[in-house]
């Protein structure tokens, strides 16, 4: 049965919830990335509405989409909502990005042509969250037991932290009313086992988005190459995002540099866009994380130029003999908690000053391979 109000609120009723909730003790005490939002679906659309309502839908910059929902724009709230947002496949961009976009969920919900429509795009939003899917198709719906077993299966199914398990029944329960989701609810007219989940396109190719510093007189230029999509099972969704927005790209402003990197991973043909950035860039920062093997790829291509390279990895990624042995590496925390970031931040801006700054005078990986033979 489709609920009364079905049709999305307006952008100015979604922006009062959201300026008025009190985030929860749990969300004050924790800022791991979490494998699922600290928003509830409702309070994310916010985003869509004000993106609908107040500029037709186009693509905005985040200053302005933080003023639309009546939030500060450099608040910890415009983080959390679009990230929330993202994870739902309602937008793409946060406030690291020049603009935050409406995905296909996002405008399937906001120019629904029926109720029904919308209900069911919510949904699909919904199992947008592998998190949220897997506990539906596990437990038949929203069909939960009561907390001390529902912990159990959290930790040991799904191996979600002990301190987020309320807060995920509260977020999962509220998304559940909101998409008339019942205990008894097997997936999109689909058997147990199999629910639907949205499929993002890859078709679209890569494009550069770029951010100038605020200090760079010398208009130094600074290409990241790093994973854009989190293959890596224990990474929650939206990792390299948050790693690229609230990381790499403070640390390397700081340093004086402008910054650019794709918009997404590239196809199986490396684009001609992303190399010539890499070869014309004055430096290039390279996330090893997860040994993606298009940032492998890339790398080998910057260092036989033999041109600066600031190489980084997340701590719990192992070493790559070769590049770990000969060269300094910089290891920033897998948490990604806030007190991590404080002090990763300025270590990863000397990383990068001290590369650039030792260009000149230290030996390339190349140079150093041919006085070996």
């Amino acid at each position: 049965m489709v609920e009364k109000d079905a049709q999305a609120g307006t952008a100015e009723d979604s922006s009062a919830k959201l300026a008025n909730s009190e985030p929860s003790k749990a969300r004050k005490r924790s800022s791991v990335v979490r494998p699922f939002p600290v928003f509830s679906l409702e309070r994310a659309l916010s985003i869509v509405d004000a993106i609908k309502d107040k500029n037709a839908g186009n693509p905005w910059p985040p200053t302005e989409v933080a003023k639309a929902v009546g939030i500060g724009e450099k608040s910890s709230a415009l983080d959390q909502i679009t990230r929330a947002a993202a994870l739902y496949g309602l937008t793409t961009g946060s406030r690291g990005t020049s603009a935050i976009s409406l995905e296909k969920i996002g405008r399937d919900i906001a120019y629904a042509p029926n109720p029904e429509s919308i209900i069911e795009a919510r949904r699909r939003a919904f199992l947008n969250v592998d998190l949220f899917a897997k506990v539906i198709e596990y437990y038949h719906g929203n069909n939960l037991p009561e907390m001390s077993f529902l912990s159990n299966i959290l930790y040991a199914q799904f191996s979600l932290p002990k301190e987020l398990h309320e807060e995920f029944r509260s977020v999962f329960e509220e998304n559940c009313r909101f998409c008339s989701i019942g205990s008894e609810w097997t997936g999109l007219d689909t058997p147990v086992g199999h629910v639907r989940r949205e499929e993002r396109s890859a078709a679209t190719p890569p494009t550069i988005k770029s951010f100038a510093a605020t200090e760079n007189r010398n208009g130094m230029s600074c290409f990241v190459i790093m994973p854009f999509t989190e293959r890596n099972p224990k990474r929650p969704p939206g990792f390299f995002e948050e790693v690229f927005a609230h990381l790499i790209k403070p640390a390397a402003e700081a340093a004086g540099f402008d910054v650019s990197t794709a918009n997404k991973d590239g196809s199986d043909v490396i684009q001609s866009t992303i190399i010539n950035e890499i070869l014309e860039s004055d430096l290039v920062i390279a996330d090893l994380t997860d040994h993606n093997p298009n940032v492998l790829f890339e790398l080998g291509i910057r260092m036989a130029q033999e041109k600066a390279v600031a190489i980084i990895k997340s701590s719990d990624t192992g070493r790559i003999f070769d590049v770990d042995n000969m060269l300094r590496v910089f290891e920033y925390s897998e948490n990604l908690w806030v007190s991590t970031v404080k002090v990763d931040a300025p270590g990863l801006e000397g990383h990068i000053r001290a590369t650039w700054e030792g260009r000149a005078s230290t030996r390339s990986y190349v140079s150093i391979l041919r006085s070996r033979t």
